[in-house]
Protein backbone atom coordinates (compact mmCIF):
# COMPACT_ATOMS: atom_id res chain seq x y z
CA UNK A 1 0.00 0.00 0.00
CA UNK A 2 1.29 3.41 -0.92
CA UNK A 3 1.97 5.77 1.98
CA UNK A 4 -0.92 8.22 2.16
CA UNK A 5 1.20 11.29 2.72
CA UNK A 6 3.12 10.61 -0.51
CA UNK A 7 0.03 10.64 -2.75
CA UNK A 8 -0.32 13.86 -4.71
CA UNK A 9 -2.80 12.71 -7.37
CA UNK A 10 -5.44 9.99 -7.24
CA UNK A 11 -6.82 8.43 -10.42
CA UNK A 12 -10.15 6.87 -9.47
CA UNK A 13 -11.44 3.95 -11.55
CA UNK A 14 -15.17 3.53 -11.03
CA UNK A 15 -16.99 0.21 -10.84
CA UNK A 16 -18.73 0.67 -14.19
CA UNK A 17 -15.51 1.60 -16.02
CA UNK A 18 -13.85 -1.80 -16.06
CA UNK A 19 -12.26 -1.40 -19.48
CA UNK A 20 -8.77 -2.60 -20.28
CA UNK A 21 -8.61 0.52 -22.45
CA UNK A 22 -9.43 2.85 -19.57
CA UNK A 23 -7.72 6.20 -20.27
CA UNK A 24 -5.89 6.18 -16.93
CA UNK A 25 -4.13 2.94 -17.86
CA UNK A 26 -2.58 4.64 -20.88
CA UNK A 27 -1.41 7.84 -19.19
CA UNK A 28 2.12 8.65 -18.08
CA UNK A 29 1.79 8.64 -14.31
CA UNK A 30 4.33 9.03 -11.54
CA UNK A 31 5.31 5.86 -9.72
CA UNK A 32 6.01 7.90 -6.58
CA UNK A 33 3.15 10.38 -6.17
CA UNK A 34 0.26 9.03 -8.29
CA UNK A 35 -2.16 6.31 -7.25
CA UNK A 36 -4.69 4.29 -9.26
CA UNK A 37 -7.54 3.62 -6.85
CA UNK A 38 -10.67 1.43 -6.84
CA UNK A 39 -13.19 1.40 -4.00
CA UNK A 40 -16.02 -0.89 -2.92
CA UNK A 41 -18.30 1.49 -1.03
CA UNK A 42 -20.99 -0.09 1.09
CA UNK A 43 -22.87 3.22 1.53
CA UNK A 44 -23.26 3.38 -2.25
CA UNK A 45 -24.65 -0.16 -2.18
CA UNK A 46 -27.33 0.98 0.27
CA UNK A 47 -28.72 3.81 -1.83
CA UNK A 48 -31.52 1.58 -3.22
CA UNK A 49 -32.73 -1.90 -2.19
CA UNK A 50 -30.48 -3.48 -4.79
CA UNK A 51 -30.93 -7.11 -5.76
CA UNK A 52 -28.19 -9.14 -4.01
CA UNK A 53 -27.05 -10.58 -7.34
CA UNK A 54 -26.57 -7.10 -8.76
CA UNK A 55 -24.25 -6.17 -5.92
CA UNK A 56 -22.47 -9.52 -6.06
CA UNK A 57 -21.91 -9.15 -9.78
CA UNK A 58 -20.58 -5.60 -9.65
CA UNK A 59 -18.17 -6.42 -6.82
CA UNK A 60 -17.06 -9.66 -8.53
CA UNK A 61 -16.35 -7.87 -11.83
CA UNK A 62 -14.49 -5.12 -10.00
CA UNK A 63 -12.33 -7.60 -8.10
CA UNK A 64 -11.60 -9.60 -11.22
CA UNK A 65 -10.58 -6.40 -13.00
CA UNK A 66 -8.30 -5.52 -10.10
CA UNK A 67 -6.64 -8.94 -10.28
CA UNK A 68 -5.93 -8.39 -13.97
CA UNK A 69 -4.57 -4.90 -13.27
CA UNK A 70 -2.15 -6.24 -10.69
CA UNK A 71 -0.74 -8.62 -13.30
CA UNK A 72 0.12 -5.75 -15.62
CA UNK A 73 3.08 -3.41 -15.56
CA UNK A 74 1.12 -0.38 -14.45
CA UNK A 75 2.66 3.09 -14.66
CA UNK A 76 2.07 3.65 -10.94
CA UNK A 77 0.89 1.90 -7.80
CA UNK A 78 -2.60 0.45 -7.65
CA UNK A 79 -4.79 0.05 -4.59
CA UNK A 80 -8.14 -1.73 -4.21
CA UNK A 81 -10.27 -0.98 -1.13
CA UNK A 82 -12.64 -3.81 -0.21
CA UNK A 83 -16.02 -3.32 1.50
CA UNK A 84 -15.34 0.15 2.76
CA UNK A 85 -17.89 1.43 5.29
CA UNK A 86 -17.15 4.91 3.95
CA UNK A 87 -18.25 6.81 0.86
CA UNK A 88 -15.98 7.19 -2.17
CA UNK A 89 -15.06 10.73 -1.25
CA UNK A 90 -14.35 9.85 2.39
CA UNK A 91 -11.89 7.18 1.26
CA UNK A 92 -10.34 9.48 -1.34
CA UNK A 93 -9.98 12.37 1.13
CA UNK A 94 -8.19 10.12 3.61
CA UNK A 95 -5.15 10.16 1.28
CA UNK A 96 -4.87 13.96 1.38
CA UNK A 97 -4.20 14.18 -2.37
CA UNK A 98 -4.25 17.59 -4.03
CA UNK A 99 -6.03 16.26 -7.13
CA UNK A 100 -8.56 13.50 -7.73
CA UNK A 101 -8.94 12.51 -11.36
CA UNK A 102 -11.99 10.67 -12.66
CA UNK A 103 -13.36 9.81 -16.09
CA UNK A 104 -16.81 11.37 -16.25
CA UNK A 105 -19.16 8.84 -14.66
CA UNK A 106 -21.88 7.35 -16.84
CA UNK A 107 -24.31 8.06 -14.00
CA UNK A 108 -24.60 11.85 -13.63
CA UNK A 109 -25.54 11.53 -9.96
CA UNK A 110 -22.11 10.07 -9.21
CA UNK A 111 -20.40 13.11 -10.73
CA UNK A 112 -22.62 15.39 -8.62
CA UNK A 113 -21.49 13.61 -5.46
CA UNK A 114 -17.82 13.75 -6.38
CA UNK A 115 -17.88 17.43 -7.32
CA UNK A 116 -19.86 18.39 -4.23
CA UNK A 117 -17.45 16.68 -1.84
CA UNK A 118 -14.14 17.10 -3.64
CA UNK A 119 -14.81 20.56 -5.09
CA UNK A 120 -11.77 22.03 -6.85
CA UNK A 121 -9.72 18.86 -6.27
CA UNK A 122 -11.94 16.97 -8.73
CA UNK A 123 -10.47 16.77 -12.26
CA UNK A 124 -12.93 15.30 -14.75
CA UNK A 125 -11.78 13.59 -17.96
CA UNK A 126 -14.07 12.94 -20.97
CA UNK A 127 -16.12 9.74 -20.97
CA UNK A 128 -14.81 7.64 -23.85
CA UNK A 129 -17.00 4.59 -23.31
CA UNK A 130 -19.87 5.57 -25.63
CA UNK A 131 -20.19 6.12 -29.36
CA UNK A 132 -22.38 9.24 -29.60
CA UNK A 133 -22.21 12.78 -28.26
CA UNK A 134 -24.85 15.45 -27.79
CA UNK A 135 -24.37 16.79 -31.31
CA UNK A 136 -26.15 13.69 -32.62
CA UNK A 137 -29.49 14.94 -31.26
CA UNK A 138 -31.49 17.85 -32.72
CA UNK A 139 -31.64 21.03 -30.68
CA UNK A 140 -35.01 20.23 -29.10
CA UNK A 141 -37.72 17.53 -28.97
CA UNK A 142 -39.26 15.60 -30.50
CA UNK A 143 -36.34 13.25 -30.99
CA UNK A 144 -36.74 10.37 -33.43
CA UNK A 145 -34.72 7.25 -32.71
CA UNK A 146 -34.93 6.09 -36.32
CA UNK A 147 -33.31 9.33 -37.53
CA UNK A 148 -30.61 9.04 -34.87
CA UNK A 149 -30.02 5.37 -35.69
CA UNK A 150 -29.54 6.03 -39.40
CA UNK A 151 -27.08 8.82 -38.62
CA UNK A 152 -25.13 6.48 -36.31
CA UNK A 153 -25.03 3.73 -38.92
CA UNK A 154 -23.70 6.21 -41.45
CA UNK A 155 -21.18 7.80 -39.08
CA UNK A 156 -19.69 4.49 -37.96
CA UNK A 157 -20.10 2.65 -41.27
CA UNK A 158 -21.97 -0.29 -39.72
CA UNK A 159 -24.07 -2.49 -42.02
CA UNK A 160 -23.43 0.01 -44.80
CA UNK A 161 -22.45 -0.52 -48.44
CA UNK A 162 -21.44 2.40 -50.67
CA UNK A 163 -23.20 4.86 -48.40
CA UNK A 164 -26.45 2.89 -48.34
CA UNK A 165 -27.86 0.41 -45.82
CA UNK A 166 -26.92 -3.19 -46.43
CA UNK A 167 -29.88 -5.08 -47.87
CA UNK A 168 -31.51 -1.91 -49.15
CA UNK A 169 -33.38 -0.95 -45.98
CA UNK A 170 -32.49 0.48 -42.59
CA UNK A 171 -34.86 -1.42 -40.36
CA UNK A 172 -36.04 -5.04 -40.43
CA UNK A 173 -38.35 -4.72 -37.44
CA UNK A 174 -41.32 -6.19 -39.36
CA UNK A 175 -39.35 -9.43 -39.76
CA UNK A 176 -38.61 -9.65 -36.04
CA UNK A 177 -42.04 -10.11 -34.44
CA UNK A 178 -42.72 -13.84 -34.38
CA UNK A 179 -44.61 -15.29 -31.41
CA UNK A 180 -43.04 -18.24 -29.55
CA UNK A 181 -43.53 -21.78 -30.77
CA UNK A 182 -46.13 -23.70 -28.75
CA UNK A 183 -43.62 -26.53 -28.17
CA UNK A 184 -41.52 -24.14 -26.06
CA UNK A 185 -44.12 -24.33 -23.31
CA UNK A 186 -42.76 -27.76 -22.36
CA UNK A 187 -39.27 -27.58 -23.83
CA UNK A 188 -37.98 -23.98 -24.07
CA UNK A 189 -34.75 -23.24 -25.92
CA UNK A 190 -31.58 -22.99 -23.85
CA UNK A 191 -30.71 -19.41 -23.00
CA UNK A 192 -27.53 -17.69 -21.82
CA UNK A 193 -28.22 -18.66 -18.20
CA UNK A 194 -27.84 -22.38 -18.93
CA UNK A 195 -24.04 -22.31 -18.63
CA UNK A 196 -21.99 -21.54 -15.53
CA UNK A 197 -19.16 -19.18 -16.46
CA UNK A 198 -17.41 -19.14 -13.10
CA UNK A 199 -13.86 -20.42 -12.70
CA UNK A 200 -12.10 -21.06 -9.39
CA UNK A 201 -11.08 -17.42 -9.01
CA UNK A 202 -14.70 -16.32 -9.48
CA UNK A 203 -15.94 -18.91 -6.99
CA UNK A 204 -13.53 -17.64 -4.35
CA UNK A 205 -14.53 -14.03 -5.01
CA UNK A 206 -18.25 -14.77 -4.90
CA UNK A 207 -17.87 -16.73 -1.65
CA UNK A 208 -16.17 -13.75 0.01
CA UNK A 209 -18.62 -11.21 -1.38
CA UNK A 210 -21.71 -13.25 -0.54
CA UNK A 211 -20.61 -13.77 3.06
CA UNK A 212 -20.07 -10.07 3.59
CA UNK A 213 -23.25 -8.99 1.84
CA UNK A 214 -25.35 -11.45 3.84
CA UNK A 215 -24.00 -9.77 6.97
CA UNK A 216 -24.69 -6.31 5.57
CA UNK A 217 -28.05 -6.56 3.80
CA UNK A 218 -31.46 -6.98 5.47
CA UNK A 219 -32.62 -10.59 5.62
CA UNK A 220 -35.84 -9.75 3.76
CA UNK A 221 -34.11 -8.16 0.74
CA UNK A 222 -35.87 -9.07 -2.52
CA UNK A 223 -33.77 -11.35 -4.73
CA UNK A 224 -32.05 -14.71 -4.55
CA UNK A 225 -28.55 -14.89 -3.09
CA UNK A 226 -26.86 -16.80 -5.87
CA UNK A 227 -24.04 -15.94 -8.20
CA UNK A 228 -25.04 -14.82 -11.70
CA UNK A 229 -24.23 -17.17 -14.57
CA UNK A 230 -22.27 -14.52 -16.42
CA UNK A 231 -18.59 -13.88 -17.17
CA UNK A 232 -16.77 -11.48 -14.87
CA UNK A 233 -13.73 -10.59 -16.97
CA UNK A 234 -12.73 -9.85 -20.54
CA UNK A 235 -11.34 -13.23 -21.56
CA UNK A 236 -14.46 -15.22 -20.67
CA UNK A 237 -16.71 -12.37 -21.84
CA UNK A 238 -15.27 -12.71 -25.33
CA UNK A 239 -16.11 -16.42 -25.37
CA UNK A 240 -19.59 -15.55 -24.10
CA UNK A 241 -20.00 -13.05 -26.93
CA UNK A 242 -18.81 -15.58 -29.51
CA UNK A 243 -21.32 -18.16 -28.25
CA UNK A 244 -24.17 -15.69 -28.69
CA UNK A 245 -23.07 -14.76 -32.20
CA UNK A 246 -22.73 -18.37 -33.33
CA UNK A 247 -25.54 -20.07 -31.39
CA UNK A 248 -28.38 -17.58 -30.75
CA UNK A 249 -28.09 -14.46 -32.89
CA UNK A 250 -29.78 -16.11 -35.88
CA UNK A 251 -32.92 -16.68 -33.79
CA UNK A 252 -32.66 -13.46 -31.78
CA UNK A 253 -34.15 -11.37 -34.57
CA UNK A 254 -37.39 -13.21 -35.32
CA UNK A 255 -38.07 -14.04 -31.66
CA UNK A 256 -36.72 -10.96 -29.87
CA UNK A 257 -40.25 -10.02 -28.70
CA UNK A 258 -41.37 -13.55 -27.76
CA UNK A 259 -41.96 -14.43 -24.10
CA UNK A 260 -41.73 -17.89 -22.52
CA UNK A 261 -42.18 -18.74 -18.85
CA UNK A 262 -39.52 -21.47 -18.94
CA UNK A 263 -36.82 -19.27 -20.46
CA UNK A 264 -35.58 -16.06 -18.88
CA UNK A 265 -33.57 -14.80 -21.82
CA UNK A 266 -34.74 -16.94 -24.76
CA UNK A 267 -32.38 -15.97 -27.64
CA UNK A 268 -31.27 -12.65 -26.12
CA UNK A 269 -27.56 -12.08 -25.64
CA UNK A 270 -27.22 -11.34 -21.91
CA UNK A 271 -24.45 -8.90 -22.86
CA UNK A 272 -25.97 -5.74 -21.37
CA UNK A 273 -24.57 -6.25 -17.82
CA UNK A 274 -21.07 -6.74 -19.27
CA UNK A 275 -21.41 -3.77 -21.60
CA UNK A 276 -22.80 -1.42 -18.96
CA UNK A 277 -19.80 -2.19 -16.72
CA UNK A 278 -17.48 -1.79 -19.74
CA UNK A 279 -16.09 -5.31 -19.29
CA UNK A 280 -16.93 -5.59 -23.00
CA UNK A 281 -17.00 -2.47 -25.14
CA UNK A 282 -19.96 -1.71 -27.42
CA UNK A 283 -17.48 -1.38 -30.28
CA UNK A 284 -16.29 -4.96 -29.88
CA UNK A 285 -19.84 -6.29 -29.64
CA UNK A 286 -20.96 -4.39 -32.73
CA UNK A 287 -17.97 -5.61 -34.72
CA UNK A 288 -18.73 -9.20 -33.75
CA UNK A 289 -22.39 -8.86 -34.75
CA UNK A 290 -21.59 -7.22 -38.07
CA UNK A 291 -19.07 -9.98 -38.87
CA UNK A 292 -21.45 -12.80 -37.87
CA UNK A 293 -21.42 -15.96 -40.02
CA UNK A 294 -23.23 -15.77 -43.35
CA UNK A 295 -26.02 -18.05 -42.13
CA UNK A 296 -27.10 -15.40 -39.60
CA UNK A 297 -29.92 -13.45 -41.30
CA UNK A 298 -29.37 -9.76 -41.91
CA UNK A 299 -32.63 -9.04 -40.05
CA UNK A 300 -31.18 -10.64 -36.91
CA UNK A 301 -27.89 -8.77 -37.16
CA UNK A 302 -29.66 -5.47 -37.81
CA UNK A 303 -32.17 -5.99 -35.00
CA UNK A 304 -29.41 -6.65 -32.49
CA UNK A 305 -27.19 -3.81 -33.72
CA UNK A 306 -30.15 -1.41 -33.49
CA UNK A 307 -30.44 -2.11 -29.75
CA UNK A 308 -26.81 -1.08 -29.13
CA UNK A 309 -25.96 1.50 -31.76
CA UNK A 310 -29.48 2.91 -31.73
CA UNK A 311 -31.49 2.63 -28.51
CA UNK A 312 -28.63 2.39 -26.00
CA UNK A 313 -26.79 5.44 -27.30
CA UNK A 314 -29.98 7.38 -28.05
CA UNK A 315 -31.44 6.99 -24.55
CA UNK A 316 -28.18 7.96 -22.87
CA UNK A 317 -28.17 11.28 -24.75
CA UNK A 318 -31.85 11.84 -24.00
CA UNK A 319 -31.18 11.39 -20.30
CA UNK A 320 -28.10 13.63 -20.28
CA UNK A 321 -30.12 16.41 -21.86
CA UNK A 322 -33.36 16.00 -19.90
CA UNK A 323 -32.12 14.69 -16.59
CA UNK A 324 -33.51 17.64 -14.62
CA UNK A 325 -36.95 17.17 -16.18
CA UNK A 326 -36.97 13.46 -15.37
CA UNK A 327 -36.55 14.08 -11.64
CA UNK A 328 -40.20 15.13 -11.32
CA UNK A 329 -41.77 13.87 -14.57
CA UNK A 330 -45.30 12.48 -14.07
CA UNK A 331 -47.36 13.32 -17.16
CA UNK A 332 -50.48 11.47 -16.01
CA UNK A 333 -50.14 12.43 -12.35
CA UNK A 334 -50.38 8.81 -11.19
CA UNK A 335 -49.53 8.15 -7.54
CA UNK A 336 -50.39 4.56 -6.57
CA UNK A 337 -47.84 2.51 -4.65
CA UNK A 338 -46.02 -0.31 -6.42
CA UNK A 339 -48.13 -3.46 -5.84
CA UNK A 340 -46.66 -6.16 -3.56
CA UNK A 341 -46.49 -8.61 -6.48
CA UNK A 342 -43.40 -6.73 -7.73
CA UNK A 343 -41.65 -7.79 -4.52
CA UNK A 344 -42.58 -11.45 -4.95
CA UNK A 345 -46.01 -11.48 -3.30
CA UNK A 346 -48.16 -14.23 -4.91
CA UNK A 347 -50.46 -13.32 -7.79
CA UNK A 348 -52.70 -15.50 -9.97
CA UNK A 349 -51.64 -13.56 -13.06
CA UNK A 350 -49.22 -16.00 -14.65
CA UNK A 351 -47.35 -13.46 -16.79
CA UNK A 352 -46.54 -11.22 -13.82
CA UNK A 353 -45.83 -14.14 -11.51
CA UNK A 354 -43.45 -15.76 -14.03
CA UNK A 355 -41.53 -12.60 -14.90
CA UNK A 356 -41.15 -11.45 -11.28
CA UNK A 357 -39.81 -14.93 -10.46
CA UNK A 358 -37.30 -14.52 -13.29
CA UNK A 359 -36.18 -11.23 -11.76
CA UNK A 360 -36.11 -12.60 -8.23
CA UNK A 361 -33.98 -15.61 -9.23
CA UNK A 362 -31.70 -14.02 -11.84
CA UNK A 363 -32.00 -10.20 -11.60
CA UNK A 364 -32.90 -10.36 -15.27
CA UNK A 365 -35.71 -10.63 -17.79
CA UNK A 366 -35.52 -9.51 -21.39
CA UNK A 367 -36.76 -6.20 -22.74
CA UNK A 368 -40.28 -7.16 -23.86
CA UNK A 369 -41.21 -8.70 -20.51
CA UNK A 370 -39.93 -5.51 -18.89
CA UNK A 371 -41.93 -3.28 -21.22
CA UNK A 372 -45.14 -5.16 -21.99
CA UNK A 373 -45.67 -7.13 -18.76
CA UNK A 374 -44.05 -5.30 -15.84
CA UNK A 375 -44.11 -1.75 -17.20
CA UNK A 376 -47.47 -2.14 -18.91
CA UNK A 377 -49.20 -3.34 -15.74
CA UNK A 378 -47.63 -0.62 -13.59
CA UNK A 379 -48.86 2.10 -15.94
CA UNK A 380 -52.36 0.62 -16.20
CA UNK A 381 -52.45 0.33 -12.40
CA UNK A 382 -51.68 4.08 -12.08
CA UNK A 383 -48.45 3.47 -10.14
CA UNK A 384 -46.24 6.46 -9.39
CA UNK A 385 -43.69 6.31 -12.25
CA UNK A 386 -40.78 7.08 -9.93
CA UNK A 387 -41.56 4.03 -7.81
CA UNK A 388 -41.52 1.97 -11.00
CA UNK A 389 -38.21 3.53 -12.03
CA UNK A 390 -36.54 2.85 -8.68
CA UNK A 391 -37.74 -0.76 -8.73
CA UNK A 392 -36.25 -1.41 -12.18
CA UNK A 393 -33.08 0.40 -11.18
CA UNK A 394 -32.70 -1.69 -8.04
CA UNK A 395 -33.50 -5.19 -9.26
CA UNK A 396 -31.92 -5.56 -12.72
CA UNK A 397 -28.29 -6.51 -13.28
CA UNK A 398 -27.93 -4.11 -16.20
CA UNK A 399 -29.94 -1.16 -14.83
CA UNK A 400 -28.09 2.09 -14.20
CA UNK A 401 -29.42 5.62 -13.89
CA UNK A 402 -28.52 6.76 -17.41
CA UNK A 403 -30.19 3.82 -19.16
CA UNK A 404 -33.06 2.75 -16.89
CA UNK A 405 -34.59 6.20 -16.26
CA UNK A 406 -35.36 7.19 -19.89
CA UNK A 407 -36.44 3.61 -20.61
CA UNK A 408 -38.87 3.52 -17.68
CA UNK A 409 -40.02 7.13 -17.32
CA UNK A 410 -39.98 7.83 -21.04
CA UNK A 411 -40.69 4.70 -23.02
CA UNK A 412 -42.55 2.54 -20.49
CA UNK A 413 -44.48 4.93 -18.21
CA UNK A 414 -44.69 7.93 -20.60
CA UNK A 415 -44.06 10.11 -17.56
CA UNK A 416 -42.15 12.63 -19.70
CA UNK A 417 -45.21 13.21 -21.90
CA UNK A 418 -43.47 12.19 -25.10
CA UNK A 419 -39.92 13.53 -25.21
CA UNK A 420 -39.10 10.73 -27.65
CA UNK A 421 -42.02 8.25 -27.53
CA UNK A 422 -45.25 9.32 -29.25
CA UNK A 423 -47.58 7.17 -27.15
CA UNK A 424 -47.55 4.94 -24.06
CA UNK A 425 -46.63 1.29 -24.54
CA UNK A 426 -49.87 -0.13 -23.16
CA UNK A 427 -52.01 -3.07 -24.22
CA UNK A 428 -54.72 -5.37 -23.03
CA UNK A 429 -54.27 -9.12 -22.74
CA UNK A 430 -54.34 -9.68 -26.50
CA UNK A 431 -50.73 -8.64 -27.07
CA UNK A 432 -49.43 -10.80 -24.22
CA UNK A 433 -51.53 -13.75 -25.42
CA UNK A 434 -50.17 -13.36 -28.94
CA UNK A 435 -46.50 -12.92 -28.05
CA UNK A 436 -46.18 -15.31 -25.10
CA UNK A 437 -47.22 -18.67 -23.70
CA UNK A 438 -48.16 -17.19 -20.32
CA UNK A 439 -51.92 -17.17 -20.92
CA UNK A 440 -52.11 -20.94 -21.54
CA UNK A 441 -51.48 -21.66 -17.85
CA UNK A 442 -53.20 -18.66 -16.29
CA UNK A 443 -56.24 -18.48 -14.00
CA UNK A 444 -57.51 -15.56 -16.08
CA UNK A 445 -58.93 -15.65 -19.61
CA UNK A 446 -57.27 -13.18 -22.00
CA UNK A 447 -60.47 -12.95 -24.08
CA UNK A 448 -62.68 -11.87 -21.19
CA UNK A 449 -62.98 -8.49 -19.50
CA UNK A 450 -65.91 -8.13 -17.09
CA UNK A 451 -66.27 -11.76 -16.04
CA UNK A 452 -64.77 -12.93 -12.73
CA UNK A 453 -62.03 -14.77 -14.65
CA UNK A 454 -61.48 -11.93 -17.12
CA UNK A 455 -57.83 -10.90 -17.49
CA UNK A 456 -57.14 -7.78 -15.40
CA UNK A 457 -55.14 -6.30 -18.27
CA UNK A 458 -58.34 -5.83 -20.28
CA UNK A 459 -60.41 -3.74 -17.87
CA UNK A 460 -57.33 -1.79 -16.79
CA UNK A 461 -56.44 -1.08 -20.42
CA UNK A 462 -59.86 0.32 -21.35
CA UNK A 463 -59.97 2.32 -18.13
CA UNK A 464 -56.60 3.82 -19.08
CA UNK A 465 -57.98 4.76 -22.49
CA UNK A 466 -60.92 6.47 -20.80
CA UNK A 467 -58.71 8.21 -18.23
CA UNK A 468 -56.38 9.64 -20.87
CA UNK A 469 -59.28 10.82 -23.01
CA UNK A 470 -60.63 12.82 -20.10
CA UNK A 471 -57.27 14.53 -19.57
CA UNK A 472 -57.11 17.58 -21.82
CA UNK A 473 -53.41 18.29 -21.23
CA UNK A 474 -52.24 15.97 -24.00
CA UNK A 475 -49.63 16.93 -26.54
CA UNK A 476 -50.79 16.87 -30.18
CA UNK A 477 -48.67 13.83 -31.11
CA UNK A 478 -50.09 11.89 -28.16
CA UNK A 479 -53.66 12.74 -29.17
CA UNK A 480 -53.01 11.63 -32.75
CA UNK A 481 -51.65 8.25 -31.67
CA UNK A 482 -54.42 7.62 -29.12
CA UNK A 483 -57.28 8.95 -31.21
CA UNK A 484 -58.33 5.62 -32.70
CA UNK A 485 -58.61 3.89 -29.31
CA UNK A 486 -60.47 6.86 -27.83
CA UNK A 487 -62.92 6.48 -30.70
CA UNK A 488 -63.38 2.76 -29.98
CA UNK A 489 -64.01 3.55 -26.31
CA UNK A 490 -66.68 6.10 -27.20
CA UNK A 491 -68.59 3.47 -29.20
CA UNK A 492 -69.10 1.32 -26.12
CA UNK A 493 -72.41 1.59 -24.31
CA UNK A 494 -72.62 3.72 -21.18
CA UNK A 495 -73.43 0.64 -19.11
CA UNK A 496 -70.30 -1.17 -20.40
CA UNK A 497 -68.14 1.88 -19.80
CA UNK A 498 -69.40 2.15 -16.23
CA UNK A 499 -68.85 -1.57 -15.57
CA UNK A 500 -65.30 -1.47 -16.97
CA UNK A 501 -64.32 1.57 -14.93
CA UNK A 502 -65.80 0.08 -11.78
CA UNK A 503 -63.94 -3.20 -12.30
CA UNK A 504 -60.67 -1.39 -13.05
CA UNK A 505 -60.94 0.55 -9.79
CA UNK A 506 -61.55 -2.71 -7.92
CA UNK A 507 -58.55 -4.34 -9.65
CA UNK A 508 -56.24 -1.50 -8.64
CA UNK A 509 -57.45 -1.80 -5.04
CA UNK A 510 -56.89 -5.57 -5.07
CA UNK A 511 -53.46 -5.18 -6.64
CA UNK A 512 -52.44 -2.69 -3.94
CA UNK A 513 -53.65 -5.11 -1.27
CA UNK A 514 -51.78 -8.06 -2.79
CA UNK A 515 -55.03 -9.88 -3.61
CA UNK A 516 -54.87 -10.11 -7.39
Amino acid sequence: MQKKNSVKRIFLILGDQLSESHPFLEMKLSSESDLLLMIESLPRADWLPYHPQKLMYVFACMRRFAIEMKKKKLPTLFEYVEFSPHTFTEVVNSFGAAEVHVVEPSEPRALDWLKADLKSKCVVHPNVFFLADDSMLPAKPPYLMETFYRAMRTKHGILMEKGKPLGGQWNFDEDNRRPPLSAWDKQPPADFLEKDWCDKVDLDIYAQVETRLREHLPSDRFGAFQRPNLPTHLKSARVFLREFITKRLDQFGPYEDAMVAGSVGLFHSGLSPLMNLQVLSPQEILQAAEAAPAEVPLASREGFIRQILGWREFLRLIYRRHRADYQTANFFGFGEKLPPLYWGHPTRMNCLSSVVKHVEQHAYSHHITRLMVLGNFALLAHVNPHEVNHWFWAVYLDAYEWVVTPNVLGMSQFADGGVFATKPYVSGANYINKMSLFCKSCAFDPKKTLESDGCPFNALYWDFIATTKQNQAHRPSFARRMGMMWSVWEKKSEDEKLAIRKKAAELRTRASAGEL
